[in-house]
């Protein structure tokens, strides 16, 4: 059964606006013009970034205002920016590094075809790790020629054992992980460990890199945690019990079960925004008085989702809106509510409750 949010979305309002994650704040991220000047556009609350062109030869960094240890990202390019140039990102960036004699840092950049242009030299295809030393010298159009070429200032060092002489393919989703430290850089694409070197790197900035490829996009992930807490009170066919089988994520469908049912019991999901008081009722609330004895309502019962009574197993799905900012600490929390005249006498059972942070990727 599935739901629309309509409800939530409404209430979000009234809520304190929650943290992103705590090392990202794209707001206190600086854009930093190589060559040209190639415009990045940024989504704070989804962490997203895409860069869009206006010359061929622009050429920029979107730099964290932290130094990189560890991060994951999302990598891909839309169709609709054309073109075949670099992609990719830097490690141990300092700001001014365009023209600091002092810069050293890790490029990490992928071409999509094997290109000669102009007095830059020749840009290979592939996915190359690469050590920039200095300021580069520019050439046609003013274009980084060390960075086209991995030549004079940018030294190549490894190529991708997967993806070395492969170009990149749009719209396609490229997910990396980083480790950069004083003495060694990790790099993992979709799960394959594709650079790892031993050396003496300089701390610094991550940054968002990007040479005459529009349309860029990088995506920084939040992940989503469905957390149970406490437990439930009997039905007259056990202790209902709750749980997510998937990560809630921004815009996709948040499935709920609820286990151990009678088969005749109509079941619902309490969705709320506080697990600490609802209408001024301090929570958890101990049902006994009211004649379910060993019942605890978690959550403040904002909404009632029905849900769907599989022989004793129930099943509900909803989607999180795409206005849902996602967030490392719990948006909502979900309870199961079940009615049934033989578990007590309010014919109420209650199961374990969930907190829910939704996330994004």
């Amino acid at each position: 059964m599935r739901h629309s949010l309509a409800i939530l979305t409404a209430l979000l309002p009234c809520v304190p606006a929650l943290a992103q994650n705590p090392t990202i704040d794209l707001n206190l991220w600086t854009v930093e013009d190589l060559n040209g000047a190639g415009p990045w556009t940024i989504d704070p609350l989804t962490l997203y970034a895409q860069t869009s062109n206006t010359v061929n030869t622009d050429c920029s960094v979107l730099y964290s205002d932290f130094d990189v240890v560890v991060l994951d990202f999302r990598m891909t390019v839309d169709p609709s920016g054309g073109d075949d140039d670099l992609i990719g990102f830097v490690l141990g960036w300092q700001p001014g590094d365009s023209s600091n004699t002092t810069a050293d840092y890790i490029l990490v950049d992928w071409k999509k075809i094997t290109q000669t242009y102009q007095d830059w030299g020749t840009s290979q295809a592939g996915l190359a790790l690469s050590r920039v030393t200095g300021p580069f010298t520019r050439g046609y159009g003013g274009g980084p020629i060390d960075l086209w070429s991995h030549t004079l200032n940018c030294t190549e060092l490894l190529r991708s054992p997967t993806y070395g002489a492969i170009g990149w393919n749009f719209a396609t989703d490229y997910f990396f992980r980083v480790i950069y430290t004083p003495g060694s850089v990790d790099i993992w694409l979709d799960g394959q460990h594709e650079f790892s070197l031993q050396g003496t790197f300089t701390p610094g900035r991550f940054g968002c890199y990007n040479f005459s490829q529009s349309r860029t996009e990088f995506q920084f992930p939040v992940p989503g945690a469905f957390t149970n807490y406490g437990t439930g009170c009997p039905a007259s066919a056990g202790t209902p019990y709750l749980f997510g089988p998937v990560a809630p994520n921004v815009g996709e469908n948040v499935p709920i079960i609820v286990a151990n049912l009678p088969t005749n019991a109509l079941p619902f999901i309490a969705l709320g925004l506080s697990n600490q008081h609802w209408f001024g009722t301090p929570l958890p609330l101990d049902l006994t008085t009211f004649g379910a004895p060993g019942c605890t309502l978690l959550t403040s019962s904002d909404v009632l989702l029905p849900a769907t009574n599989y022989n004793g197993t129930a099943y509900t799905t909803f989607q999180l809106p795409p206005g849902i900012p996602p967030s490392s600490t719990p948006l909502f929390y979900v309870q199961g509510l079940v009615l049934d005249p033989l578990a007590n006498t309010l014919g109420l059972a209650l199961s374990n409750a969930a907190s829910v942070a939704v996330g994004i990727r």
